[in-house]
């Protein structure tokens, strides 16, 4: 899987096949997204997930990401090589997301439209 966006209109592709080498939107060539992996900023974006009872509990920031119309965690992914879930927020929710746990999901990944995409691996127990 991989993640696009364009800059000028903000919208972002979740590509699950890549058989072409470049996307396009608003007559430009889109931008893949490296994910970071490491906080740097005051904001909070990593990933922080905690695994109880087969269920596991994530949220954006151990401060939990602020959420504006200008400034807001558009979606969660928790991800195995082979499966995805995609939770989506809008503006006016909390990024707080629960899904069923099982032992290939290795990652979690957030995505704020001003700061891209963050990336958390899921430690083996």
């Amino acid at each position: 899987m991989k993640v696009y966006v364009c800059k000028k209109c903000g919208n972002v592709i979740l590509k699950l096949e890549d058989k072409t080498e470049t996307l396009e939107c608003c007559q430009q060539k889109m931008d893949l997204v490296t994910p970071n992996t490491v906080e740097a900023s005051l904001e909070k974006h990593l990933p922080i997930y905690n695994v109880e009872e087969n269920i596991i509990n994530i949220t954006v920031g151990d401060v939990i990401h602020p959420m504006s119309d200008e400034h807001y965690i558009s979606f969660i992914i928790l991800a195995s090589d082979n499966d995805f879930i995609v939770k989506k927020f809008s503006s006016k929710d909390q990024p707080v997301a629960s899904f069923a746990y099982n032992k290939e999901y290795t990652k979690i990944y957030a995505y704020c439209n001003l700061h891209g995409l963050w990336l958390t691996e899921i430690e083996k127990v």
